[in-house]
């Protein structure tokens, strides 16, 4: 029964050798920092000291640090695991360049509780900065989940850095040393990814949440609260959620996290006792989780009395320990209840990414983008899987109750009769659930408007209307001008404010002689006007630029008080072969010709 959970460990160990066997190491040398380079890991560059009581100073360190008791970092591995007292790192830089120049020192790990950089100029001069989840978010230089210090490094000396870090939680120290724009433009791919992420777990998290509402069957609230819980713990230990939900709370940022775990480990355990109906096929096992229910409930107490580092080792140790206890329960299944199938299927992924995380966190395994978003990787996949898993279940219990029907039709037919109206109840709300859904899904969230997806098809059957009834059909295509410095002067949120009172104009006016008004994406809208031939498209555009002129928005930088619109459009007359790429294309080339024209202009397209 428990040779998957040995095979999953079996797997951890070869990710380990080859992540280790991955790391080719760098051979030693100076720091210097030229103008083409753009992000330098400082691995191979940076020395280490443990200082196990935490009570050397500055003049300690640098006194041992000439004493040569600094070491290379083992292979150029930045995890060290859970150490006491504190952790030093020594590296020099020498700019190259003709000047002074602007470099970022980032810290790849979000979760380090005191960090202090201490730099010596070529003169002698010592600065000390300190940061950390423990300081407020806003002592930061840049408002990121990563620790990051801004540097000024002088032309063509050496400036010494020694960085001291002390943290309850796992030391995990992988530095770089960037370039601004560089820097930023490496955030992008990962910042991507997470927003991928949390985007897939939001939907099916409210997908689920609506099939609960309609069903009613406690497996789906179970799997929201898990996927609401462990959604919160990844913000927590990615770093997002102090920067964003609670940033003047650090004390709270770190509690979060013990908290989450063991919430999230609740949640889990729950639903896999519900989904697998432990009760009824593996009793054995279903003792084994609520104890195990025991002993991952016990934080939510613990983390208020405990040291934070001997609560979320626990944790960490647990977790490796409830993968396989799972695994193993849903094995003990798979002879008596289909759905186990799918259900281990899911939950080897998402175990698989806990046990890679949890190992990074104890120092067995390197911290790489793989290893890193373990977790992400795994839950996402595994929440696919069991969205498939639920809907089999559903389908197995309609199969069921048709077998029930069939059995009992002669001598129960009163209960074949509720049976089938029950069923019958409920795949009504299921389709009540998937129709709401899909009208969820072609809405805008930000403005309520349809969105492109639905606005490809609604242009597709007006042109077919337009045909059939010989009748003209007009297309505008809108861009706010100067979006791009609105956002930049005034805010993302001010932002939002005009793009949603922009919208709001624009389906009133919409509204109003019968045309349909869309998102069309970022900031630009698109409008289809049925029956609408040349010249009343044409004075309809004119008036809309107007009336956006005279829009008003709280929060504008000054310059910006008043908003313009740029509109293209195409109005394909009766009897002409209208064709919505056709559309599309020339209105927005018309648009392109109005931005080229200076702004603020409406543009028509020709027909050719």
């Amino acid at each position: 029964m428990l040779r998957p959970a040995c095979w999953l460990y079996v797997v951890l160990v070869l990710l380990a050798l080859s992540c280790q066997g991955s790391q080719a190491r760098v051979p030693d040398s100076p720091l210097r920092l030229g103008p083409d380079q753009g992000i330098v890991r400082l691995e191979p560059h940076t020395l280490w000291l443990h200082d196990p009581d935490g009570t050397l100073s500055l003049e300690d360190v640098r006194a041992r640090a000439e004493s040569g008791d600094f070491q290379r970092l083992p292979k150029d591995r930045s995890t060290f695991g859970y150490r006491d007292g504190a952790l030093w790192f020594h590296f020099s830089a020498t700019n190259l360049g003709p000047g002074r120049e602007r470099w970022i020192f980032a810290i790849e790990y979000a979760l380090l509780d005191h960090v202090a950089l201490y730099r010596i100029d070529p003169d002698g001069r010592l600065t000390e900065r300190l940061s950390g989840d423990r300081t407020p978010f806003a002592s930061r230089d840049l408002a990121l989940r990563n620790l990051n210090f801004e540097l000024m490094l002088p032309p063509g000396q050496a400036t010494d850095f020694y960085l001291r870090v002390v943290s309850e939680s796992s030391m995990q120290v992988p530095m770089v040393l960037a370039r601004p724009d560089a820097y930023m433009q490496s955030l992008l791919p990962g910042h991507i990814g997470l927003g991928l992420y949390y985007g897939i777990q939001i939907a099916l998290l409210m997908y689920n949440l609506i099939l609960w509402i309609s069903v009613r069957d406690r497996n789906f609230l179970w799997y929201v609260l898990y996927a609401g819980t462990l959604g919160m713990l990844l913000l927590a230990l990615n770093g997002l959620a102090f920067q964003y939900l609670w940033p003047q709370f650090p004390d709270w940022a770190n509690l979060a996290i013990p908290i989450g775990i063991a919430l999230s480990n609740l949640c889990m355990l729950q639903f896999s006792r519900s989904f697998l109906e432990l009760a009824r096929h593996a009793p054995r096992a279903d003792r084994l989780l609520r104890a195990s229910m025991l002993a991952a409930g016990a934080p939510l107490v613990a983390a208020w009395l405990l040291p934070y580092r001997v609560v979320i080792q626990y944790q960490t140790v647990l977790a490796l320990l409830l993968a396989p206890i799972i695994l193993a329960a849903a094995v003990s299944c798979l002879r008596r209840y289909a759905p186990a199938r799918y259900f281990t299927v899911a939950w080897s992924a998402l175990l698989l990414g806990v046990m890679v995380y949890a190992a990074v966190s104890l120092g067995l395994l390197p911290k790489t983008p793989l290893t890193e978003y373990s977790m992400q990787i795994g839950s996402a996949t595994e929440m696919i899987l069991l969205s498939f898993a639920l809907a089999y279940r559903i389908n197995l219990l309609k199969a069921e109750n048709e077998r029930i029907q069939g059995e009992a039709r002669e001598q129960l037919e009163a209960r074949v009769r509720a049976r089938t109206a029950e069923l019958n109840a409920t795949l009504g709300r299921l389709e009540d659930a998937n129709r709401r859904l899909q009208d969820f899904s072609r809405r805008d969230g930000l403005t309520g408007l349809f969105n492109r997806r639905h606005l490809d098809d609604l242009l597709v059957q007006h042109c077919q209307q337009a045909r059939e009834k010989v009748q003209p059909l007009s297309l505008l295509m809108l861009d706010m001008d100067h979006f791009k410095r609105i956002n930049d002067l005034s805010g993302h949120l001010t932002g939002d404010d005009c793009l949603r009172a922009m919208a709001q104009l624009i389906e009133r006016k919409a509204s109003a002689v019968g045309g349909i008004a869309a998102r069309y994406g970022g900031e630009e809208f698109a409008i289809v006007l049925p029956n609408t031939g040349l010249d009343a498209t044409r004075a309809f555009a004119e008036e809309l630029r107007a009336e956006t002129r005279r829009l008003r928005i709280d929060g504008l930088a000054t310059g910006l008080e008043s908003l313009s619109v740029s509109i293209g459009l195409h109005a394909s007359p009766p009897g002409y072969p209208c064709n919505a790429a056709n559309m599309l294309r020339l209105a927005d080339s018309a648009l392109y010709a109005a931005k080229r024209g200076g702004r603020d202009r409406v543009e028509v397209a020709s027909l050719v």
